[in-house]
Order: structure tokens, then sequence, then C-alpha cells
């Protein structure tokens, strides 16, 4: 859990000050107006493709871009809510003072850093395997039709496997 809490914190500090800091080099004011719900809409975006489970990994297509619909969605609600703040950034490596909510830096780190901290706790990883445990499979003990043809072949089968069927007939 805390693992998953440093993790949000790191990825959402870095998203958005890069955002933050690049949209600054291009237009300083650009956080002032409406326009400004649409970068933090475009930071919600980018935090839901890459935070928690990103959507490289396998099977996260979907539940990636949920999280970057949801994002986009709480990002414009988390800046409409940090602008009746009233907390003044104070000016710091050239980047000059601003109120909280029109300070591309500070409102985009803000944001990033509260749906990545969401995302990362969120993601139980419960679906992964261990390491050395074989799948479950849906149909019990019968093997798929794959599994039937390598055995017919020899393929992956090992002599304590060939033993225990004799035995059993043995038995009988």
């Amino acid at each position: 859990m805390l693992k998953r809490l440093l993790v949000g914190l790191v990825l959402g500090v870095v998203i958005g000050g890069l955002l933050g800091f690049g949209l600054f080099q291009l237009w300083g004011g650009a956080m002032a107006g409406v326009l400004g719900y649409a970068f933090a809409a475009a930071t919600g975006v980018i935090v839901g493709l890459v935070a928690g489970k990103p959507i490289w990994a396998k099977g996260a297509q979907i539940e990636a871009g949920l999280k970057a619909f949801v994002g986009a969605l709480l990002s414009m609600g988390i800046l409409f809510g940090i602008r009746f703040l009233g907390v003044t950034i104070p000016e710091v490596a050239g980047v000059p003072a601003a109120e909280l909510g029109r300070h591309a830096v500070g409102s985009l780190v803000a944001i990033a850093t509260v749906l990545a901290v969401f995302y990362e706790i969120d993601n139980t990883g419960g679906d992964e395997e261990k390491e050395g445990e074989p799948k479950a499979r849906l149909g019990g003990d019968k093997g798929d039709k794959d599994d039937k043809q390598r055995i017919a072949a020899g393929d992956g089968v090992d002599e304590l496997e060939e033993e225990e069927p004799a035995a059993k007939k043995k038995q009988r």
C-alpha cells in the first residue's frame, strides 16, 4: 500500500510537473481562462493512461480508456475546486507567482498527483499470477485439444506422468 502511494506521488509530480512546465514555456497564461479546463482534462487523460494499470499492460486497454475518460472529468472538477482555494504560489525558478488554480505548474501537479495516487491505490493487482503456479482451467481436469495433441506427440510428458496412469490401471 505504501509502495503504491509513493509510486502515485512520484508519477503525479513528474507527469504534472512536465506538462505544467511545458505549458508554461509555451504560453504563460494558459491556465487563466476556460482553456485551463481543457489542459486539465488532457492531464487527466494522460494520467489515466499511465497510472494504475498502464495502457501497455496485457489486457488493460479498456480499463485505461475508462480511467482516461473519468480522469478528464475528475481533473476538470478538481481544477474548478482548487480555483476557490485562494492559495497563491510564490515565484520559483523564474515562474511568476499566481493563484493555485491559474498557475500552470501548480495546478497540473496537484491534479495529476491526486489522480495518480487514486489510480495507483485503486489498482489492486490481484489478477496477476504468482511465478511457479499453474493457471487454473475452466474445464477442471480435462485438457484442451492442444494438450491432447502434445501428449500424443510425446512433447512435455515426463516419465512420472506416464507411470501414474499405468499404476492406476493396475489398481483397478
